[in-house]
């Protein structure tokens, strides 16, 4: 790895932007340095990405994608324990959980790989006696790809893949929370020689001009994005412009509902793993539990001693059921809507902020600020009474 982590861009190391720090969200140490990009990086990417799609034989040969894609994943597969060690450093998810989302996205590469000789032939029908239609799909350009820190590996390869597949050239946008890791993934494209340089570029960014430009950008043909959907409508709204085709994953809800004639012996255990998967940052982690009122109480005393026994700690923590939340400004706003729902309900077990260092200005935008972690210990909340924290996403 470089000593300041860098971008990959049109087939090149670029160290360009400000120099921040990445932080272990688990005890708030410095992973390591990294070049955080803007837009002037994107544009260099778009640029690359634009030309590598007219001058070279990417676009037009499907036999050369799929034997880069299969490399990709062989490349990607021999690195998968590095690669998921550093996200869960960077991330604070369990190693566990990022070995599993770095490994299954090796599979998704396969995939693509597959597809990219057999979903490029087009199809023929004879529509009529005599008559024949034939199609052939063609790859729209260039596609832009802003993935999110909570799976950034998988999430953009499940984007990645098809597109490359196709035929496109992309530009990726990853987040500053896991940039040791976006460089790593950086490097594994790198050792790829069957990708010509501008195919695929990567850059960093904890702001927000790199990615509108991708948005924005005349030359980029479609975008493909994972996030919040206020974020997404906006996106929608910019890519108008160009009429960019979109491919939008917006946040959602995961409820759970429990019946009267359900097993609790088996439900309590599956549903604290559900609350505490990926440290509650996942879309497919369970936000709400709704409960049939014959087995409400029941439910609720089983699932409030559950909880109290989760055991917090680090990625590597072997015996850890619930890492961190990214950073402070996560964690202190996840505490703030359990005390706002302590001013109409009654709060069973609360976590809370560990004390300590401010959260910088702006946010998390700019300088990279320490994380915090959220502790078990007996202290008063608001309210006068002892309270145990434990802490979750």
């Amino acid at each position: 790895m470089n000593t300041i982590a860098q971008h990959w861009i049109n087939g090149q190391w670029t160290g360009s932007g400000s120099v921040l720090e990445s932080i272990n969200p688990a005890d708030g140490t410095v992973v390591g340095s990294f070049y955080d990009g803007g837009e002037a990086e994107a544009s260099a990417a778009v640029d690359a990405a634009a030309v590598a799609f007219e001058t070279t034989e990417w676009a037009r040969t499907p036999s050369l994608r799929a034997t880069a894609l299969g490399r990709l994943a062989d490349a990607l597969e021999a690195r998968v324990p590095e690669v998921a060690a550093m996200l869960s450093r960077e991330n604070g998810k369990l190693l566990g959980e990022t070995t599993w989302e770095v490994s299954g996205a090796v599979g998704w590469l396969r995939y693509a790989a597959a597809s990219a000789r057999t979903q490029t032939a087009g199809r023929a029908a004879e529509t009529a006696p005599g008559q024949y239609t034939h199609s052939v799909p063609e790859p729209l350009g260039v596609a832009g790809i802003i993935s999110p820190w909570n799976s950034p590996v998988m999430l953009t390869v499940r984007a990645l893949g098809p597109a490359l597949a196709a035929g496109c050239t992309v530009v990726v946008k990853l987040p500053a929370q896991t940039a040791l890791t976006n460089e790593l993934f950086a490097q594994v494209l790198a050792s790829v020689p069957d990708i010509p340089a501008g195919v695929v570029s990567v850059f960093t960014e904890s702001g927000n001009t790199g990615a509108p430009f991708l948005v924005s950008s005349d030359k980029v043909d479609v975008i493909n994005y994972t996030g919040s959907t206020p974020v997404g409508r906006r996106i929608a709204a910019a890519a108008s412009t160009t009429l960019k085709r979109l491919g939008l994953e917006l946040g959602g809800k995961a409820p759970m509902v429990i019946f009267p004639d359900a097993d609790l012996d088996m439900v309590i255990p599956t549903v604290v793993q559900s609350l505490v998967l990926m440290n509650g940052q996942f879309c497919c982690t369970g936000s709400r539990v709704l409960v049939h009122r014959d087995i409400a109480d029941q439910v609720r005393t089983r699932l409030t001693s559950a909880l109290a026994q989760v055991r917090l700690g680090s990625g590597d923590d072997e015996k850890a059921q619930l890492g961190p939340v990214i950073d402070r400004a996560s964690a202190e706003r996840v505490d703030a809507i359990v005390e706002e729902a302590a001013s109409y309900g009654t709060v069973l077990l609360r976590g809370g902020v560990e004390p300590g260092q401010e959260a910088p200005p702006g946010g998390d935008r700019g300088r990279r600020g320490r994380r915090s972690r959220v502790r078990p210990d007996q202290r008063p909340d608001r309210r006068g009474s002892a309270a145990r924290r434990v802490g979750g996403g």
